[in-house]
């Protein structure tokens, strides 16, 4: 049983890798990229996170894009929020534990400027989807840069992200970051957030961030 187990688990790595090898071959194929550059610091006392994100975004696509689109995960740990509504309507008991949550320990993130190629561009938030129009279309085979400063607090209640869990950990920081979302030969993939994971864009993260001394920080991905 446990060969058969092995095998199986050969065929499909095998059959996964023969997948991807196929869609690499399409001529239609194409993958986004983003590099991102990020400064943030922690303050444990207020539980807010502040910082500064530079993003440079690669257009691989045959399509010429004229928005741009990011996740901002906590916003979902607030009351009216779409993870909140889904709570109460599959009754997990998530939806009353946010609901019953003071402000001081919601989940939110606030955008304070967003520009692109150091022009100022509008932007509006719906839960936790952020919308952006470009000023200049952003063509095929090009590239953008984008920079915000933001603001966020960590909230108390933990869904992959947030603090004081039953395990003693003091901040779990899964998706804590403004998130550009995923374009595909789908379009955009800017889905609310309600508990379930999004893949995203692939690219390069370089990240400072500054905590008490008496921090130990843990991470994967």
């Amino acid at each position: 049983m446990g060969i058969t187990a092995r095998f199986n688990t050969k065929l499909i790595f095998v059959v996964f890798i023969i997948l991807n090898f196929s869609l690499a071959q399409r001529s239609d194929y194409f993958q986004q990229r983003v590099d991102y550059t990020m400064d943030v610091s922690l303050d444990p006392k207020t539980h807010k996170l502040t910082g500064k994100q530079t993003a440079i975004y690669y257009n691989n696509s045959p399509d010429t894009l004229r928005e741009i689109y990011y996740h901002l995960y906590l916003n979902a740990f607030k009351p009216g929020s779409s993870m909140q509504i889904r709570g109460d309507v599959i009754r997990n008991g998530l939806g009353e534990r946010i609901r019953a949550m003071k402000p001081d320990e919601y989940g939110w993130t606030n955008v304070k400027f967003l520009k692109a190629d150091d022009e100022d561009i509008d932007f509006e938030i719906f839960d936790t989807i952020l919308r952006a129009k470009l000023k200049k279309p952003l063509a095929p085979g090009h590239f953008v840069k984008l920079e915000m400063e933001f603001e966020s607090q960590i909230p108390k209640q933990t869904r992959r992200n947030g603090r004081n869990n039953r395990e003693g950990i003091d901040y779990s920081m899964a998706q804590w970051y403004p998130k550009i979302c995923e374009y595909d030969f789908e379009g955009w993939h800017a889905d609310q957030y309600i508990e379930r994971e999004f893949y995203g864009v692939w690219g390069n993260f370089d990240v400072k961030i500054t905590l008490p001394s008496d921090y130990l920080v843990g991470a994967t991905g």
